[in-house]
């Protein structure tokens, strides 16, 4: 069967009503959970609060840290709460229990404060703190302390025995922050002056252990470490290069006379010495450690580079001067052993070095891992050093704050006795029920939706397509007549007739077979109101009671089951005439085949044929036959009756009917009968616009009096 889908609105009306119909399941939850929560609400014990404020005045600590720490936060809400937890710690608990007791003993043992003491002994300090709630105001040093009871006069003495012993134990647990820090800064003063000796002792140890490798450090600090010998090594190359240099020009040029270039020798002398002393100073000024040391390097750089031009300028000038006029022969000669015994020293020089950079190298390589080791020392020596500096100091800022002064605390509010309680609260309650309670109708609602489906509206019954008679409202009275039924029910009434006769228009008398899925349904009701609506003095109708279980809608019609010998007859055989088996009714044109008694039809073999003759002499009678049958799925007796009709109409109650039966009863009446098949939607509400609508044909307002003729 085709299912059109369901929308958000139709399952909102759908839930809407199962609360209409299943109301009193809802009001027995509800009952059940105000019962619940009423009850837990009086097995609560009942709390009460005593309250107190205490204002701790730290203006001399306050002004020491701005004096002293003048970045540092004053009043910061750290410190507010580590003095909350030192003031809850178990040690301010536990000698809060002490005085509780004693102040106990002291009172004479007062009944209110029975609660604290089960047995006769005392709570532990952590059950007792259970009991105490001390919180800090953000803006100002004041602490409110709040107490909990089962009596008013137990909060009380409990807020005030807390107050006095905060009272009486601040002094010390307010200095008590000054003083651990003073101890830790001892402790690690200690550790850390004992780690440096350890650390100064291993260095000693380490230098006897390695007197090379302290010798090759010394040698490095002294001025010959490899970076400087190689830096003059490239030195002497390029003097031995512009030496070499040298000596090939002063051999490729021609010799002079006696006396010629004489006074630019002078020159280049003169500029070669001053090269050789700005370069001296170059490198003396480099590795001194004068502050002005970059400045001055910087100075001589310039000379020298002005030099070197000079000296560049006026060796061009020679080499001219060489090929225009030759130098003589022994100055050619002097140069030339000058520059041979220049070349010999700096190969000497070149030698030594190499040898000393060498040895360096080898040096620096083999004590590589010691090097790495002696700096990981060092500096770890210096760090622990200034770690102690830093660690003397603030020892010494610990010990000005000690010395500052402690606060001083005062009572702004004693503690309250209020008689009214805070706990178990009946709104808190109610509004937990009610919330509650809306959760489980919920819950209830949808389960009653996934489980027990039903039809609730007319809508539902169009959107299952399923063929539908007609409907019959819902009647707050029972109707024995027609002037019992109200017009709008009439009027819906006679138009289930009217379809009922089209449907069976081409037969002179229908035979109209009422059922339904099962009991209580109201196939009965139905069929002896389409009896009482079909009732006209043209036509005759009747109504045959087909139920020979149960059912007796003849009843209705104030008949008896068995007035006549009824139905029973028939089946059992006799040959009675069928006047003595019908009784005609108040109504006009209605008339009753009782059952005339009980029986199994299962009994009887040949069931059908008996009732065929039957229909076959009312046909010739009445001009319309209905049948009153059981339930489908409560006997197979409806079945029979089922294969005899011309028409069949299953009655689906609203808000009883479920969607699967109607649908599995139309399926079982194609299977045993051809006849078509319809729904009869019975209690179905009636609105006032609907009802309104419905008194056109039928209204019985008395008619108004005569019209007046015209004149």
């Amino acid at each position: 069967m085709f299912q059109n889908p369901v929308n958000e609105f139709q399952i909102l009306l759908k839930a809407f009503s199962y609360l209409k119909t299943h109301w009193w399941v809802f009001v027995l939850e509800i009952v059940a959970i105000y019962s619940l929560s009423f009850y837990k609400f009086n097995k609560t014990t009942p709390v009460y609060q005593s309250d107190a404020t205490l204002l701790i005045d730290t203006s001399r600590r306050q002004l020491y840290q701005a004096m002293v720490m003048p970045g540092f936060q004053v009043g910061g809400n750290a410190r507010k709460q580590n003095l909350v937890h030192l003031l809850t710690s178990h040690d301010v608990m536990e000698r809060f229990r002490n005085q509780f007791l004693d102040y106990y003993n002291a009172e004479g043992r007062p009944a209110h404060l029975h609660n604290f003491f089960p047995g006769g002994v005392l709570y532990h300090a952590n059950v007792l703190r259970n009991w105490i709630t001390l919180n800090w105001d953000r803006n100002s040093d004041i602490y409110n302390i709040r107490c909990s009871a089962e009596n008013p006069g137990g909060a009380h003495d409990l807020c005030l025995v807390f107050l006095n012993t905060i009272q009486t134990y601040y002094p010390e647990i307010g200095q008590r922050e000054a003083m651990m820090k003073r101890d830790f800064l001892s402790r690690q003063i200690h550790s850390f002056t004992r780690q440096i000796t350890e650390r100064e002792a291993k260095l000693t140890s380490f230098q006897k252990e390695n007197e090379d490798f302290f010798n090759f450090i010394m040698l490095t600090v002294e001025e010959k470490g490899l970076q400087k010998l190689r830096s003059e090594l490239g030195q002497i190359k390029s003097r031995i290069a512009t030496n070499r240099a040298v000596y090939k020009l002063i051999l490729s040029v021609p010799r002079a006379k006696r006396g010629e270039h004489t006074a630019r020798e002078t020159v280049i002398s003169a500029l070669t010495k001053k090269i050789s002393d700005l370069e001296y100073q170059v490198k003396l000024t480099e590795t001194s450690d004068h502050p002005d040391r970059e400045g001055r390097v910087n100075m001589l750089s310039r000379d020298l580079a002005d030099a070197q031009s000079q000296l560049g300028r006026v060796n061009e000038e020679e080499v001219e001067a060489f090929i225009k006029n030759p130098i003589p022969t022994s100055s050619v000669r002097t140069r030339i052993a000058e520059l041979e015994i220049e070349y010999r020293t700096d190969l000497i020089r070149i030698s030594s070095i190499e040898k000393e950079v060498d040895n360096l190298v080898g040096k620096e390589r083999r004590y590589n891992q010691l090097h790495l080791e002696y700096d990981r020392m060092l500096a770890e020596l210096n760090h622990k050093r200034k770690l102690l500096t830093n660690l003397y100091q603030k020892e010494q800022e610990a010990e000005l704050e000690l010395s500052a002064g402690n606060a001083e605390i005062f009572r702004l509010q004693e503690p309250t006795q209020n008689g009214a309680r805070v706990a178990p609260q009946l709104t808190k309650h109610l509004y937990g029920a009610l919330s509650f309670c809306i959760f489980v109708i919920a819950v209830s609602v949808v389960l009653l939706m996934a489980f027990f489906p039903r039809l609730d509206s007319e809508a539902e019954v169009h959107r299952l397509n399923l063929p539908v008679l007609g409907k019959v409202p819902l009647l707050r009275r029972n109707a024995n007549t027609l002037d019992d039924i109200p017009t709008f029910g009439l009027e819906y009434l006679k138009i289930m007739n009217y379809r009922i006769l089209r449907e069976t228009k081409e037969l002179k008398s229908p035979i109209v077979v009422v059922s339904s899925p099962h009991a209580r349904e109201g196939k009965s009701t139905v069929i002896h109101f389409l009896t009482l609506a079909s009732q006209s003095p043209s036509r005759k109708a009747i109504l045959i009671d087909g139920d020979l279980l149960t059912s007796h809608p003849n009843k209705f019609f104030g008949i008896q089951e068995d007035q006549t010998p009824g139905l029973k007859s028939v089946l059992e055989g006799e040959n009675i005439p069928l006047s003595s088996l019908v009784v005609k009714t108040m109504h006009d044109g209605l008339y009753v085949l009782p059952r005339g008694g009980r029986f199994d039809p299962a009994a009887l073999p040949n069931f059908l044929k008996p009732v065929e003759r039957l229909l076959e002499q009312l046909r010739r009678e009445y001009d319309i036959i209905f049948i009153d049958t059981p339930p489908l799925f409560a006997s197979n007796l409806a079945h029979q009756w089922a294969g005899l009709a011309d028409l069949i109409v299953l009655v689906a109650r609203i808000y009883s009917t479920r969607p699967k039966d109607i649908a599995e009863a139309i399926q079982t009446c194609k299977i045993f009968s051809k006849a078509p098949v319809g729904i009869a939607l019975n209690c179905v509400p009636i609105t006032g616009p609907h009802k309104r609508a419905s008194n056109y044909y039928f209204s019985r307002r008395k008619s108004s009096s005569s019209s007046r003729l015209a004149a």
